[in-house]
């Protein structure tokens, strides 16, 4: 389940997309609740992927959003960061390219963006655009889990991973 970060930062958007399945936005919710309203701050940026998800995503216009979302990550913007992991993993906008999406979901990951931890361990999991290696894929869900993601959360329980409020 590669996550969309477009439904975590704009409610309106009805739906997200995991491993090529759309599920309607009111599953998401029940799943995360209202960990996510909130997570990112406003700025300049949030604004612009605001932007660009109106103009161009919610139009299929996948091409000028990923170009959009490109120059947001050149300069350093998490979220942009994992959209544009996100659209390099689909091939929206831009062919696909396992490689390339692993590096920039890697990068936001490193740069703190909570769905980009997530992903980053299920490509860690899976051996998405790098080798399996299930160690880190522990430690990326261990990283999301620790900002209350729900779906890192859920894992890290599935996988028997104890969170560090969890220690003795």
């Amino acid at each position: 389940k590669i996550l969309l970060s477009l439904a975590l930062h704009k409610p309106e958007i009805y739906a997200i997309i995991t491993a090529g399945v759309l599920r309607p936005r009111q599953l998401f919710f029940e799943i995360a609740g209202d960990q996510i309203m909130g997570y990112y701050k406003p700025c300049k940026e949030f604004d612009q992927c605001n932007r660009l998800i109106e103009k161009y995503f919610k139009t299929g216009q996948y091409e000028k959003c990923f170009q959009g979302y490109l120059v947001l990550a050149e300069g350093g913007y998490p979220l942009a960061e994992c959209q544009v992991g996100y659209f390099y993993h689909e091939g929206l906008g831009v062919e696909k390219d396992l490689s390339q999406a692993f590096a920039w979901t890697k990068r936001a990951a490193e740069h703190g963006d909570w769905d980009a931890q997530y992903n980053l361990a299920e490509f860690y999991e899976e051996g998405i655009g790098t080798a399996a290696d299930l160690a880190q894929a522990k430690y990326w869900y261990q990283q999301a889990a620790g900002q209350n993601h729900a779906f890192a959360l859920k894992k890290c329980q599935e996988l028997g991973i104890i969170l560090d409020e969890q220690k003795g």
